[in-house]
């Protein structure tokens, strides 16, 4: 315990001394965590599936286009035909229907382009947002041609005042509906086109010239997914076989709405450039500060040498110099951690917002999962790149060079 103190009063003391270097050493470790965190919580987001609104996302089944038995691009199920295909999906809990669009969008005499969807009553059950103001619209009012609007938080603050968006009308593509329903804004990991919905009943199909929906099958915790694949699977090709068309529809060609979401997130990056672009964004600032250590070796040599010279081994003045290698990373890493939402808001607004159709979030929030079993195991990795080399060189000096001035 005393060994450690005094390597933890020798760290501090050697930092206090050369400030520019821990100064450095910090902010470049702090600007790795931060991307590192984003990545990390982006690929978690996406990977478990446990953030609203997409809590259901490992049970609902999803598709949209089919091939034909040459491989050709034959559509979807058309949409007059979307209720009778559900009736033959056997053991389902519930569907959802969802098609996007964009268009002229105008309230209050504020008139943009954004975008919005046409969704039924079974989207809000199977898709939990969190309300803010208001409800959702049901499938009763959506059959009853209720010309109801749910809209994102921040779309609505661009129309309305803050906490007055119930009851106001909106027009969307010259149709006039009345917002019932306020959502919090998500990350950008959910959809981020997103940000006002309104009843399917009320789609024209022509932005796209297409007559079918985005369609998702939500299946009972009890149902297996194999199991609800193949349900699936054999109405589709019941359609298909009912109007004459033959696909090679199997199980196997159906996903799940997070086996969707994660090959849309690239299945590759997510299995293999991600782990190389955290290492590459370790192994760069590693580089640079172990350059750094190395050009700050002499720093080390007095008190290493007098240390050497009354006994200590090598084994102590490598201790010594990571000690205070790993109290700059931790530093950094902490420091990173609290830059990330600053930082991830900034990348939103740069990168992932039009600023016509409101701002979604690069990452809601941290997740203690990903800082406690990915940022800080990184950090410790960070911590042998960066600082078991300079620390090695310095600790195996020869006593004798370093007593008279050198370092080697």
């Amino acid at each position: 315990m005393n060994k450690l103190k005094n390597y933890i009063q020798s760290a501090v003391y050697s930092i206090m001394h050369n400030k520019a270097y821990a100064l450095f050493c910090i902010i470049g470790t702090a600007f790795t965590f931060v991307f590192v965190a984003i990545v990390l919580q982006l690929v978690y987001d996406v990977a478990a599936a446990s953030k609203a609104p997409f809590v259901n996302a490992k049970r609902v089944i999803v598709f949209s286009r089919f091939n034909n038995v040459k491989g050709e691009d034959i559509g979807g199920i058309y949409a007059g035909s979307t209720s009778w295909l559900m009736e033959k999906i056997k053991n389902k809990e519930d569907y959802f229907m969802y098609y996007y669009s964009s268009g002229e969008v105008s309230a209050n005499d504020i008139y943009k382009n954004s975008y919005f969807a046409f969704v039924n009553g079974g989207y809000w059950k199977i898709n939990q947002f969190d309300f803010i103001e208001g409800r959702a619209f049901t499938e009763e009012e959506c059959q009853n041609k209720a010309a109801y609007a749910v809209v994102r938080e921040d779309v609505a603050n661009k129309f309305f005042r803050k906490g007055e968006a119930i009851g106001q009308k909106m027009d969307i593509q010259g149709r006039e509906y009345t917002v019932i329903g306020v959502v919090s804004t998500y990350s950008v990991t959910a959809i981020q086109a997103d940000g006002i919905w309104v009843p399917y009943v009320f789609n024209s199909f022509s932005p796209r010239g297409f007559g079918y929906y985005d369609l998702g099958v939500l299946f009972p915790r009890d149902i297996s997914i194999q199991s609800a694949k193949e349900h699936v699977a054999a109405a589709i090709k019941e359609y298909w076989d009912m109007i004459h068309i033959e696909v090679n529809m199997t199980p196997d060609k159906l996903y799940t709405f997070q086996e969707e979401r994660i090959y849309n997130f690239g299945i590759d990056l997510y299995s293999y450039g991600i782990p190389v672009a955290i290492l590459l964004l370790l192994m760069i600032p590693a580089i640079n500060i172990v350059t750094l250590n190395m050009a700050n070796v002499d720093n080390y040599t007095t008190e290493i040498a007098l240390k050497r010279a009354l006994g200590a081994g090598i084994f102590d003045s490598f201790v010594q110099v990571m000690t205070e290698i790993s109290i700059l990373v931790i530093i950094g890493a902490i420091l990173g951690v609290c830059l990330t939402f600053p930082i991830a808001d900034g990348i939103s607004i740069l990168f992932f917002n039009s600023g016509e159709d409101g701002q979604v979030s690069l990452v809601e929030n941290l997740d203690f999962f990903v800082v406690l079993c990915g940022v800080f195991p990184l950090a410790l990795l960070f911590t042998l790149l960066s600082g078991s080399i300079p620390a090695y060189m310095i600790a195996k000096s020869n006593i004798n060079i370093m007593l008279k001035g050198g370092s080697k």
